[in-house]
């Protein structure tokens, strides 16, 4: 369930009021959805230009299998289609390592191939980063990340370092959302995906291997996304009870869709 905090202001750019949400996703927190702020300055708490923006999609999805298997998505345009991230821009992420189970890294980069896959976005890795998670991490910090929107936060973390782990929650996910008050201009921008390093570890230590990278899979679907559904047979069923180590007919059909978002010549 998402968890999300939202700012809306006007800029001196634009006379339409503009909306940033970071939300983070979880399978075990309550939503929270709050309203605050005035003021958003280009260059200062938004990206001064929209930068690098290719003239069409960089993928496309490929057709997704047919069957009964549902899904269900974090956030909905008026007309029921998803809000996605833009398929005209790069996905770039950066990874906090602190806390990384033994070859945590190579199981993050097939986790991300699948969920690069299935939408036709592109996710470009950018490095390692010292920052820390957090619930109130800022979708634009200029003096860590420059003039553009923050990268997607990947974090090996744990509960004593971070709430968001709390209660032996093995991962959470969320998105950073921007648009302005027309629903339809809504798009992701950012995000943060933390996972319990320790446990993980383990996990793979012990060759519970699918439940790792079910974990991966199911947080990274929350990323581009993917809400929960009531189906045990699709990677977003809210539990981990049935560990999948790939993506189901139904995620398969939401993640076309989410591949499938419009593309923005702002920010």
């Amino acid at each position: 369930m998402p968890r999300s905090m939202r700012r809306s202001a006007r800029t001196a750019a634009a006379a339409a009021i503009l909306l940033v949400v970071a939300a983070t996703s979880s399978c075990s927190a309550v939503g929270l959805d709050n309203l605050s702020g005035s003021g958003l300055r280009p260059g200062v708490d938004v990206p001064s230009e929209p930068g690098a923006v290719a003239a069409a999609p960089l993928g496309a999805p490929p057709p997704a299998p047919a069957g009964i298997g549902g899904y269900a998505f974090t956030m909905t345009a008026e007309d029921g289609s998803p809000v996605a991230f833009d398929p005209c821009r790069a996905i770039r992420y950066v990874v906090r390592p602190d806390g990384q189970p033994e070859n945590g890294l190579d199981l993050l980069r097939w986790a991300f191939a699948q969920v690069t896959a299935a939408p036709g976005l592109q996710f470009l890795e950018e490095g390692a980063t010292h920052e820390a998670p957090s619930e109130t991490r800022p979708a634009f910090q200029p003096d860590r990340y420059g003039d553009r929107w923050a990268p997607v936060l990947v974090a090996w973390s744990s509960a004593a370092e971070t709430s968001l782990l709390a209660d032996g929650v093995l991962g959470r996910a969320g998105r950073d959302t921007f648009g302005t008050t027309e629903r339809a201009t809504m798009r992701f921008v950012s995000g943060l995906a933390v996972f319990n390093g320790a446990a993980l570890d383990q996990q793979l230590r012990t060759g519970d291997d699918t439940k790792a990278q079910s974990v991966l899979l199911h947080e990274l679907g929350h990323l581009v996304g993917l809400a929960h559904v009531p189906d045990p047979y699709q990677v977003m069923f809210d539990t981990n009870a049935y560990p999948l180590a790939s993506y189901r007919a139904g995620d398969l059909r939401g993640l076309e869709q989410l591949g499938r978002g419009p593309c923005f010549r702002d920010f």
